[in-house]
């Protein structure tokens, strides 16, 4: 490894997240058991897209052209043990630039109704339906397909922490393929 590499930002980068999932992996796992039927879970998220492919537009977005800001909160039911369904509620801002003349901060509303699999703790997937009544600003309706893979490690009893990607696939408004990064808290009801 060289001298350049390891001061560059992409090192730094690298360190960081790898000091972080080992700090995630240590902690304690007593407190939870695999997910049981009749189990109840509330959840709390923050997401972010990261990149964006507009397939009917012909481009590509990332964070340097626009930050958004999705707050997600949602309820879910495990129907047998280890598979969920559940309902999300996604509310999105836009934080940078200023939206475009006749488009709010207020970017996207959507229900998410959801099935989900925790395969192999602490690791789960999940496939989600996206309808927006609200995308870019307006009151433009959308539907996505999305397809989740994260982690959850346990913080207490009933609490844990979250990592996971998206990969959603947007193609009522426009056709669009995009990359989420998302964080957040669930909790064992």
């Amino acid at each position: 490894m060289s001298y350049d590499f390891v001061r560059s930002a992409k090192a730094g980068r690298f360190w960081l997240a790898a000091l972080l999932a080992a700090l995630l992996m240590s902690l304690p796992a007593r407190a939870h058991a695999a997910p049981k039927q009749g189990d109840g879970l509330q959840t709390d998220s923050l997401s972010m897209l990261l990149v964006n492919r507009d397939y009917t537009a012909h481009r590509t977005t990332s964070l340097k052209d626009a930050v958004n800001l999705s707050g997600i909160v949602g309820l879910h039911y495990y129907f047998i043990d280890r598979v969920r369904i559940g309902m999300g509620l996604q509310y999105t801002e836009r934080l940078w630039p200023n939206p475009p003349p006749g488009s709010s901060r207020w970017q996207r509303f959507a229900f998410m109704p959801q099935i989900g699999w925790s395969f192999y703790d602490p690791f789960y997937t999940a496939l989600l339906l996206s309808y927006a009544p609200r995308t870019q600003g307006r009151a433009e309706p959308d539907l996505a397909i999305i397809g989740a893979l994260g982690a959850a490690f346990p913080v207490t009893k009933r609490m844990k922490l979250s990592l996971a990607v998206e990969v959603p696939y947007a193609f009522l408004y426009h056709r669009t393929l995009g990359l989420v990064g998302l964080t957040g808290v669930s909790f064992r009801l």
